[in-house]
């Protein structure tokens, strides 16, 4: 019996070593929906941070609950301007539900250093999964946007990136650890979506492209539709061909292509293959037989590819990921590697584009 109560009592001691619960309420955080990065003017504080907040509402309605607070601050490092911020708000910061992060493009070299983007990947609450972004001019005027469409803070971005929303050939995806891949990765440089704030709305139809150090280039729309899709294989864009007296538009339905490298040349052939139906024309498409607008199609497809490829490789980047496949069905490793940066500037593209068009889009 004795033995009982000195058990209770062991019991009921060790209960005061538990903790208490730290879990905050849902009313007392602010959910951070998005993640600026810019260069601050400051030389010894040279990171400018901006945090979207998401203000809660009870009832969800597009264009009424997307009411944000965007908070900013500079520091030496992310983590410094992060930790000052909490002093300007009045409920604990909560990363879970940012899903995009948008880099100035005064930034865009620094955040390919491996301390600033090795802060994102750190951090247990950011979602590897986030989108990555360029803000032109600057992630904070990107962030500070407020769309008539949105249902809470950040919502039209995320719709844009996650092919939910709409679907567009101008609009590149790019994840967080996709980028941190493309930055480490040989045979395969990096690239992130440009986002322009036009009043109340965004404009997506540019991609930038880096090398392992910075940006060199920023793609035109004409050019992102083709990048979009060497790199994402997307299928849904159409094609536009015009002559002195013809102009109509193919909408695609199936797009593949192969590649091979010929290191003796030094070569790269790579064959395109296109269905789709016309869905605009000046004139119908039973003038002439339909193999006359697919050649003429083809050659002005593959004028377009060869324009590309042949700008990446003066840029001396790689985000199709050539010389990752060089490297990968090769077995000498770092001989390889240093064999395809000798070939690279040297190669020879071929680009042969095959079109069949299945449906006028007409009755005869």
């Amino acid at each position: 019996m004795k033995r009982g109560w000195i058990w209770k009592g062991v019991l009921i001691l060790s209960l005061l070593w538990l903790p208490g619960c730290g879990f905050k309420d849902i009313d007392r955080r602010f959910f951070v929906m998005a993640i600026g990065i810019d260069k601050s003017n400051h030389a010894n504080k040279p990171y400018h941070v901006t945090l979207k907040l998401a203000i809660p509402f009870t009832k969800i309605q597009p264009g009424k609950t997307n009411a944000y607070q965007l908070v900013s601050d500079d520091g030496s490092t992310i983590t410094e301007a992060v930790r000052h911020m909490k002093s300007k708000v009045d409920k604990e910061l909560d990363f879970s539900q940012a899903k995009i992060i948008v880099i100035g493009k005064a930034m865009s070299a620094e955040i390919l250093q491996k301390g600033t983007l090795d802060w994102f990947l750190r951090r247990r609450d950011i979602q590897s999964a986030a989108y990555m972004a360029l803000g032109d001019p600057t992630a904070e005027d990107v962030l500070n946007v407020k769309t008539g469409s949105e249902r809470f803070p950040g919502d039209s971005l995320f719709l844009s990136f996650d092919q939910d929303g709409t679907e567009s050939s101008f609009i590149a995806t790019e994840y967080l650890f996709d980028f941190h891949r493309r930055v480490t990765e040989k045979g395969l440089d990096p690239y992130m979506p440009v986002i322009r704030p036009m009043d109340s709305a965004y404009l997506i139809d540019r991609v930038a492209v880096f090398d392992k150090k910075r940006l060199k280039a920023i793609l035109s729309p004409e050019e992102t539709r083709i990048f979009n899709a060497l790199t994402t294989d997307f299928q849904h864009f159409d094609i536009e061909t015009k002559s002195k007296t013809l102009q109509f538009a193919i909408a695609v339905q199936h797009f593949k292509y192969t590649y091979t490298i010929d290191p003796s040349a030094p070569a790269l052939h790579m064959n395109i293959r296109i269905v789709g139906e016309s869905e605009e024309s000046t004139e119908t498409l039973y003038k002439q037989p339909w193999s006359y607008y697919e050649r003429l199609a083809e050659r002005q497809s593959q004028t377009r590819y060869m324009h590309l490829l042949q700008k990446l490789q003066a840029l001396q980047v790689d985000p199709v990921g050539f010389g990752l496949r060089y490297r990968a069905t090769r077995y000498q490793r770092d001989k390889d590697w240093t064999a395809w940066e000798a070939m690279y500037p040297k190669l020879t593209f071929h680009a042969k584009v095959q079109i069949r068009i299945k449906s006028s889009g007409g009755i005869k």
